[in-house]
């Protein structure tokens, strides 16, 4: 019995545990692109995730570092978050322009306009396009990247430290020199 009571707490712990996670609130292009202008002057970055549905990196980023409860909430903090499949069939509107998928069919090899403009014309799954809250580019990030490497990433980006530093400074005094500012505002606000 002793056993059995174990177990139920402990797996009642652990599932209050995963409700206080945080998670992406992921939205549309569009969806995004109504919030920066309803918010007009306080618009945040978009953030967006350029993915397709054979990529198993981006399966493993969704995964593991998207589910980190401090990822999570840097991005819904910093940016409009913006989840892209690069390769759907559908045609976007996004800052006055209408992007398609000239290939209708959709599917591996099939890139949307969109796609070529938020990575620059260099496709490579998954790739993490950050963008002005005016819809310009300003940076992408390719690849897989664990919690601890995109958290710098982050906040290099989302505290708008790129404007004074380059990243490779700003990744090795980043723990000694800003972490613990940074996670006091976030979780003071």
């Amino acid at each position: 019995m002793k056993l059995k009571f174990g177990f139920l707490s402990l797996l009642l712990s652990f599932s209050l545990l995963l409700s206080g996670q945080e998670e992406i609130k992921w939205l549309s292009i569009e969806e995004a692109q109504e919030k920066a202008i309803a918010d007009s002057s306080n618009a945040k970055k978009y953030f967006v995730d350029c993915y397709t549905d054979w990529c198993g990196w981006c399966k493993r980023m969704d995964k593991d570092t998207f589910t980190d409860t401090l990822i999570a909430k840097l991005i819904n903090h910093y940016f409009y978050p913006v989840k892209f499949n690069a390769e759907q069939s559908q045609d976007v509107t996004f800052i006055g322009k209408v992007y398609k998928n000239t290939n209708k069919r959709g599917g591996r090899g099939s890139a949307h306009q969109l796609a070529y403009y938020l990575l620059n014309n260099r496709l490579s799954y998954p790739s993490f396009s950050v963008l002005g809250s005016d819809g310009n580019l300003l940076t992408i990030c390719p690849g897989y990247h664990k919690a601890p490497e995109f958290e710098i990433f982050l906040v290099f980006m989302g505290e708008e430290f790129y404007k004074e530093t380059n990243f490779e400074t700003f990744s090795k005094e980043y723990v000694k020199k800003y972490r613990d500012q940074v996670l006091s505002k976030l979780y003071s606000e």
